[in-house]
């Protein structure tokens, strides 16, 4: 499949999730004076509804809608083989080994900006929008404007080169305005509320999905030991656990007890009083940087979830790898998940969290 370019315009591709940010972002490219060139990609084979951008016919139905109201092209495009063998399969490997993933940041990495970037080569594009919250000002990363929106947790794996080609229209603009924008342009998914679970994990059940994925690891049993290694208890499956969880625990106690860490080889969850679950700091792996190390290593913050706040860290790099000290103890480090590196708003890059020190 293959797009005609129209002479004179420079063309950008848009990745159309069928939702109101993305549906904004190719009104805003359009608007540009670009040639905007709507794309969903079908990540998953078999969807009856919409769970946010894995190209259900929900999801498809509506971007095709805004592209029409919009006058641009749209295409569909099947990926799901390379969603399942980057995002996935992963995701499931990670909790079975007692991480806690990031699957997010695998789908930017791989599909939405790697596959994606790819297939805008192929159409002569010169760039490739998305509806992120988050900027790019001369080939680096920022925050959001609008905080409680900002998505550059899950984007610190975009080069500088990915970077030069990148659009992320609304960036700059709160919420309530891009609402605002696509009421105006009278786009079918002005009032589309937001999905807040992992698109392929339907009503957030994570534990079912990967039951259904591997019956036979899920649900075996093991001990609840603390850190002095005395048994407290029996649990039903590591799956069911993340660092820093309280609830569901499964053991009774005088004070309240949380997750400090899981052993997958002896099948143990470890629990301690909520000061155990504080780290000094942390090890990162597969790191990658957008603009390269940093050489200057002042003033450099870490994000260790996408909400927690900021916490001032130093770094020591060692390939990609990098140790991290945290200025003050940070609560509940997973590994499997991210941690972001920020001076300022400036995104400096990220990697996956191996341990916690």
């Amino acid at each position: 499949m293959s797009a005609s370019r129209k002479p004179g315009r420079v063309r950008v591709v848009v990745a159309m999730s069928g939702g109101v940010d993305s549906s904004v972002a190719a009104a805003l490219v359009s608007r540009a004076g670009y040639e905007a060139v709507g794309v969903t990609l079908r990540l998953l084979q078999k969807l009856d509804t919409g769970f946010g951008c894995c190209g259900s016919p929900e999801d498809v139905s509506d971007a095709k809608k805004v592209c029409e109201t919009l006058g641009i092209p749209h295409y569909v495009l099947d990926a799901h083989e390379l969603f399942e063998e980057r995002v996935v399969s992963p995701f499931v490997g990670d909790y079975l080994e007692s991480r806690t993933p990031n699957p997010c940041v695998e789908c930017n990495r791989h599909v939405k900006f790697g596959h994606l970037s790819r297939l805008a080569e192929a159409w002569d594009a010169s760039f490739v929008a998305t509806g992120h919250y988050a900027r790019v000002e001369n080939g680096r990363l920022f925050r959001a404007l609008d905080e409680e929106k900002d998505q550059t947790y899950f984007l610190y794996s975009l080069t500088s080169r990915e970077l030069k080609r990148v659009l992320f229209p609304i960036g700059g603009l709160p919420k309530a305005e891009v609402r605002r924008i696509a009421r105006e342009l009278g786009l079918a998914t002005a009032e589309k509320p937001e999905s807040q679970e992992i698109c392929f994990v339907p009503r957030r059940d994570y534990r079912g999905f990967i039951k259904g994925r591997s019956p036979e690891t899920v649900g075996i049993s093991g001990p609840i030991q603390d850190r002095e290694g005395r048994t407290l208890g029996t649990h039903a499956g590591l799956e069911n656990y993340t660092v820093g969880q309280r609830r569901g625990v499964g053991v009774s106690s005088p004070e309240p007890l949380y997750v400090t860490g899981m052993d997958p080889k002896s099948r143990t969850l470890y629990v301690g009083l909520e000061a155990q679950t504080y780290s000094h700091g942390l090890v990162a792996g597969n790191v990658s940087w957008t603009q390269g190390p940093p050489d200057d290593r002042a003033g450099i913050s870490v994000r260790i979830r996408h909400r927690a706040r900021l916490a001032p860290c130093c770094l020591s790099l060692d390939g990609e790898r990098v140790r991290v000290g945290f200025s003050e103890p940070q609560r509940a480090v997973a590994p499997g998940q991210a941690a972001v590196f920020y001076r300022g708003d400036e995104a400096l890059g990220g990697g996956t969290i191996m341990e916690a020190i």
